[in-house]
């Protein structure tokens, strides 16, 4: 979850030469041109901005708010930088600096929900980005940030009606896809779930997490041999993911009554590390799990059936609630703050 794009764009050897002529210009200005320097200012913070070097722009947009405090611009990416740069207590301040002369500036709004959020104060920042998509309902990103904040909040309906809006603006929103999809999944509507997720998984089908939300999703909606082609592409991308080895071990020994393909794959998960032993415990007492006792014998041998870690590893168990990067109008990402 990010407040805003960069300020500009090029390429960082431009932005370098840019930088060097925009210094000398501000700092070679006559005091009695105020307003030029300050402008001056500015463009040197973007140029720095471009460059990733966000203490730096927020340098150069002060000295331009302190030379001509009507530098709107500067004023905006000020905020923005001081929240890019963590300094989220100061660029609220900043931001309310700025909204006392325009209370309706839904860009500046913006960054203050982001930082509201960032310091953990999710019921201002859910408020803040309530105004601001009623400011701009083309904000695409807080809008999104504003739906995954509510779900963190316990309003999952709420949520979904924004997941709704947003899709219906916009039917291939992989990130709201993505949600929506969790969030069927999570309410006991696992089949429902399946288009959203393979929508977001045609957008982004290198995502871990949406792999496992699909696999899961299939698994719950009884949808077995696909659950298994969709865990085993997850080893094959992956052949570390313990978590993925053993789902797919489960389901060839209790659904598929495959024993040699499902000793095969606990093998494996428990040579990557698998260490739910919550999960061996129910396995085994699972009633129709096929090689009963050489699961046991291998569980033993793991020391997975003794009291130990819970669920540390159950797929299709991650719920993430935390606003993924949907930086500069658009909603789907991956990642989160």
């Amino acid at each position: 979850m990010r407040p805003a794009g960069p300020p500009a764009g090029g390429r960082r050897r431009a932005a370098l030469f840019v930088v060097a002529a925009l210094a000398a210009l501000a700092s070679s200005c006559a005091t009695d041109q105020s307003r030029r320097q300050a402008a001056g200012w500015t463009e040197l913070g973007n140029a720095w901005a471009e460059l990733g070097e966000w203490d730096k722009a927020g340098d150069a947009w002060s000295r331009a708010m302190a030379l001509d405090p009507g530098q709107g611009v500067a004023g905006y990416n000020l905020s923005r930088a001081l929240a890019e740069a963590g300094k989220y207590d100061e660029s609220i301040a900043m931001s309310d600096r700025y909204l006392a002369s325009d209370p309706g500036n839904a860009a500046v709004l913006a960054i203050k929900a982001y930082a509201l959020h960032r310091l953990g104060r999710d019921d201002e920042a859910v408020v803040a980005y309530e105004r601001v998509v009623a400011l701009n309902g083309g904000d695409r990103a807080s809008a999104f940030n504003l739906a995954v904040l509510l779900e963190s909040a316990g309003r999952p309906d709420e949520a979904m009606a924004r997941y709704d809006a947003m899709l219906a603006l916009d039917p291939d929103d992989a990130g709201a896809s993505y949600r929506k999809g969790l969030l069927l999944a999570a309410g006991g509507e696992a089949e429902a779930a399946i288009p959203f997720l393979e929508r977001y998984l045609a957008a982004e089908p290198d995502s871990a997490d949406g792999r496992r939300a699909m696999a899961a999703a299939l698994e719950r909606a009884g949808l077995y041999l696909r659950a298994i082609e969709a865990y085993a592409a997850m080893t094959t991308a992956d052949e570390a993911d313990a978590a993925a080895w053993f789902a797919l071990a489960r389901l060839r020994l209790t659904k598929a009554d495959d024993s040699a393909g499902g000793l095969s794959a606990l093998d494996a998960a428990i040579e990557k590390g698998f260490k739910d032993s919550a999960a061996a415990r129910a396995l085994l007492a699972d009633g129709g799990l096929a090689a009963a006792d050489a699961v046991e014998a291998r569980l033993k041998r793991a020391g997975l059936l003794e009291a130990g870690p819970t669920d540390e590893a159950r797929p299709g168990s991650r719920t993430d609630g935390e606003p993924q990067d949907t930086s500069q109008g658009g909603s789907d990402g991956a990642a989160g703050a």
